[in-house]
């Protein structure tokens, strides 16, 4: 017979009558033994295993902490290092993308520009080809002194002088008209360097073979004349030949029907002499230069 102690085991025991056990007679045996050892007895006892103590439950955490549970599927690891010299290839590459379309597309604006500029030249050059524009022509009929009078025997070294020219402006194009814009003009009046008055050229349009006669006014005030310059003037007025320079900046546009080309400033500088320094002067001799961008007018 077999027993369990305490601890689980089983373990062979002697027979007795109590146990349950069962028997096995040999053939070769022809009567029982009345030794009970030497019968061949087999014995088994069941014991109820022991249940494993419980587990232990981890201690609950102290007040006012809290235990987060995050997914295992969630939990990152530290990238490796070479996923950092990766990240640093692919920043690099992005910014000479970047830079390279910069550039490009720089490149595209100025080629645009460039091509802009010369498709204007290109209609430039054909509207002068088919229009052969011909210069306008200024003369200064006539310059109204005033302000000026006894100027080599004045006492006074200051003077308000005025200017009043009547101007004629001849347009000989058949199909181009000129536009002038006076808000942007300036009109002026110097002797030997010294500016005396200043005004505007007022604003009109001319059209195609057209004549246009205007007055242009210029205003001084308080201008200082030194000794030697009042001689001077005075001098040329007794010589009956008082030389001004009138100097003109005035914006046009050349208008064919309804379009009209982009402003570009008129220059001019007229050199007029008048007989005396009084509003009935008469005009003895007259130049003016004109310049528009690249061209040199002379009348």
């Amino acid at each position: 017979m077999m027993h369990g102690n305490g601890h689980g085991r089983v373990h062979p025991a002697a027979a007795s009558s109590s146990d349950f056990s069962g028997e096995m007679n040999q053939s070769s045996v022809s009567a029982p033994s009345s030794d009970p050892s030497s019968s061949p007895l087999y014995s088994f006892h069941f014991e109820k295993p022991v249940p494993s103590p419980p587990q232990q439950q981890p201690p609950p955490p102290p007040p006012g902490t809290y235990v987060v549970q995050v997914p295992k599927d969630k939990v990152f690891r530290v990238p490796p290092p070479e996923n950092a010299r990766l990240f640093e290839h692919y920043t690099r590459r992005a910014k000479r993308r970047r830079g390279c379309s910069c550039v490009r597309v720089c490149t595209c604006v100025l080629a645009g520009l460039l091509t802009l500029a010369v498709l204007l030249a290109a209609l430039a050059g054909v509207m002068y080809l088919v229009f052969m524009p011909k210069r306008p022509a200024y003369t200064v009929q006539a310059l109204a002194v005033s302000g000026l009078a006894g100027v080599g025997n004045a006492s006074s070294s200051a003077f308000s002088p005025e200017f009043d020219a009547t101007v004629r402006a001849d347009n000989p194009n058949g199909k181009i008209g000129v536009s002038y814009d006076g808000d942007k003009s300036r009109v002026s009046v110097s002797y030997g360097g010294v500016p005396l008055a200043a005004g505007e050229w007022p604003a009109f349009y001319q059209g195609p073979r057209n004549v246009t006669v205007f007055a242009a006014r210029a205003k001084g005030s308080g201008i200082r004349l030194s000794r030697s310059l009042r001689g001077q003037m005075a001098a040329a007025e007794r010589l009956r030949s008082v030389p001004f320079d009138v100097d003109v900046e005035v914006p046009v546009r050349l208008q064919l029907g309804k379009v009209k080309t982009w402003a570009v400033t008129a220059r001019a500088r007229c050199t007029v002499a008048v007989d005396g320094l009084a509003a009935g002067a008469k005009v003895v001799s007259r130049a003016c230069d004109v310049k528009v961008g690249f061209l040199s007018w002379r009348s």
